[in-house]
């Protein structure tokens, strides 16, 4: 903010901040000892300012000072509407995100499930169902003998021989459900609560259907990009890369919630959904640092990055797709 002049009386600084603003010229009126002051908000618009300034300095009756007075109130009314609208919505948004949990029956329902999930995988003897019944595809760990590798030659391989073979066969359930696949506590109790915050929002103000409808596109995105292309690096081309099907959590649709509440916040705000800055640097942060090789020294266990980026791009897209379509129509 930059001092633009000062003017001996308010008269004349009410005018001129009126015609100013008509230009689209914020301003700020400050009494001082030799009059008053008038300062620009916004630097940039400081050269305009001035030349305005001269003009009405050189003849201060012109009419579109003197009518300017009408329009800048016009203009602040309309202003103050605007903000006053914006700050119901975000109140309404932040009571969501308090109420959520309460309110979201769908949301306290994959809680649920993801939380029986972990029970009965944690020191059962249905660890091994429950995996394999709820996994994109069955798999097994093989011990195979190499006398070339360490650890006195024994090695773990992973064999998925049926692939999506059972999903065509009508288990159409595997393609979603990896995301109740929770292997450690922390894992379960970082997900949950973010999908009980994003979740519950979403579900409040977007109606269960949609939120359902929601949660079941990305969890089958987020799980077949992982399945296909979670073990990127291992293999020169697409077409020889190993499948993945160990994996599990959801995180892939946490992200996907991430996006989509992004998107919204930030091209359709009436809705009263969004994140803010600080809770998106840190969901952006974690999923870089997820992908460095610090990540399994921090968390125990390898991390379905690919879910992961999947379900944030899913999401984000969905989440555009109305202004897409707008675009689409006005074409």
């Amino acid at each position: 903010m930059r001092q633009l002049a000062v003017l001996s009386s308010a008269d004349s600084a009410r005018t001129l901040a009126d015609h100013l603003l008509t230009l689209k010229i914020d301003t700020q009126l400050e009494r001082q000892a030799e009059g008053w002051a008038v300062w620009v908000r916004d630097e940039d618009h400081l050269p305009r300012a001035r030349q305005e300034l001269e003009a009405y300095e050189r003849n201060p009756n012109d009419p579109r000072f003197s009518s300017a007075g009408g329009i800048a109130n016009a203009l602040r009314s309309q202003k103050l509407k605007e903000e006053k609208a914006f700050h119901r919505r975000q109140t309404r948004f932040h009571a969501r995100m308090g109420r959520a949990g309460s309110a979201g029956s769908f949301t306290i329902a994959l809680i649920g499930l993801s939380v029986f999930v972990l029970v009965l995988m944690d020191g059962t003897r249905y660890r091994r169902l429950v995996v394999q019944t709820l996994s994109i595809a069955p798999y097994e760990l093989v011990p195979v003998f190499d006398p070339l590798d360490g650890d006195g030659g024994l090695r773990w391989e992973l064999r998925c021989p049926e692939g999506l073979e059972p999903i065509l066969r009508g288990q159409i359930w595997r393609l979603a459900s990896p995301m109740f696949i929770h292997f450690t506590i922390w894992h379960l109790f970082f997900n949950m609560y973010w999908l009980y915050a994003l979740g519950g929002a979403i579900e409040w103000r977007r109606g269960r259907y949609r939120y359902l409808a929601l949660v079941l596109a990305v969890s089958v995105a987020s799980n077949l990009a992982q399945y296909f292309l979670g073990r990127l690096g291992e293999s020169e081309s697409l077409a020889s890369l190993p499948r993945s099907p160990n994996f599990g959590g959801m995180s892939g649709v946490v992200y996907g919630l991430l996006g989509y509440a992004w998107m919204k916040g930030r091209f359709q705000p009436e809705l009263g959904l969004g994140i803010d800055r600080n809770n998106l640097i840190l969901m952006i942060g974690w999923l870089v640092l997820c992908m460095t090789p610090w990540s399994y020294s921090l968390i125990g266990t390898r991390v379905a990055n690919v879910a992961h980026v999947a379900g944030l791009l899913t999401g984000m897209f969905i989440g555009y797709m109305p202004m897409l379509w707008q675009s689409f129509r006005s074409d």
